[in-house]
């Protein structure tokens, strides 16, 4: 199968609005169910169940990069089951491109502390079997386990081992009613060097995917990411949305 994302679009198309990603539909979401179930797929346009939308199962992550396009988490294998992609706000953090190219021919974003910024951002929402997945296509190999890294990959899925690693960001608000306290995020690896220009790092959306590839290209300036504060090893905690704006 040929992939569905186009790397010169990095980081992809985003959705409308809140929405459930199953197989190769992308379906709306309701946010008005009772609270322990508040998102409800409108319409319903696939007979069987959306098992990511079953109360309380879904873990959610910030999601600053492709994992926030739903033709990425397709080519993926990440929609069996369902992806939820409710957009978001994040204070303090800004999405930064890297100094190298993916697997799959784009460059890549980073999330760095940046105080006083107001990102807009979304974020992912999986059940607990499919994080695993989630966390090699990221580089990300949760402690005590062999790294399995799929280096025949045609369409780029898999990143190398170390390349993010899981982190705390914060209270993140989501859809302007929910709130993720202490949520989750893929932060820089050890290796990862970021994009600087005029002495800032070189951030999106103020800077787009050709900008960035011409940076990469000429052997722009760039510096090591700082490493995070609080990085959260072994499985993904739970992350349920609360109520709060």
């Amino acid at each position: 199968m040929s992939p569905r994302f186009d790397p010169s679009e990095y980081p992809g198309r985003r959705p409308g609005g809140p929405v459930v990603v199953i197989d190769d539909q992308v379906l709306p979401l309701r946010l008005d169910g009772p609270p322990d179930a508040p998102l409800r797929a409108d319409p319903v346009a696939t007979a069987r169940p959306i098992p990511v939308l079953e109360p309380g199962v879904a873990r959610f992550g910030v999601a600053y990069g492709s994992n926030a396009s739903p033709t990425r988490l397709m080519d993926k294998d990440l929609t069996a089951r369902g992806s939820i992609l409710l957009p978001a706000v994040v204070h303090g953090w800004v999405a930064a491109f890297e100094a190298r190219r993916t697997g799959y021919g784009a460059v890549p974003l980073t999330f760095v502390r940046s105080p006083g910024a107001v990102t807009s951002t979304w974020v992912l929402g999986l059940i607990p079997e499919d994080l695993p997945l989630l966390d090699r296509t990221e580089g990300r190999v949760a402690a005590g386990t062999p790294e399995q890294v799929d280096r025949e990959d045609g369409d780029g899925r898999f990143a190398p081992p170390g390349t993010y690693q899981l982190g705390r960001i914060g209270d993140v608000h989501v859809a302007d009613r929910f709130l993720v306290r202490g949520a989750m995020a893929y932060l820089p690896g050890p290796a990862t060097h970021v994009q600087r220009i005029a002495g800032d790092w070189r951030t999106y959306p103020a800077s787009d995917q050709a900008a960035a590839a011409r940076h990469v290209d000429e052997g722009g300036p760039a510096a090591p990411a700082p490493p995070p504060a609080d990085v959260v090893l072994g499985d993904w905690p739970r992350t349920p949305l609360e109520p709060g704006t």
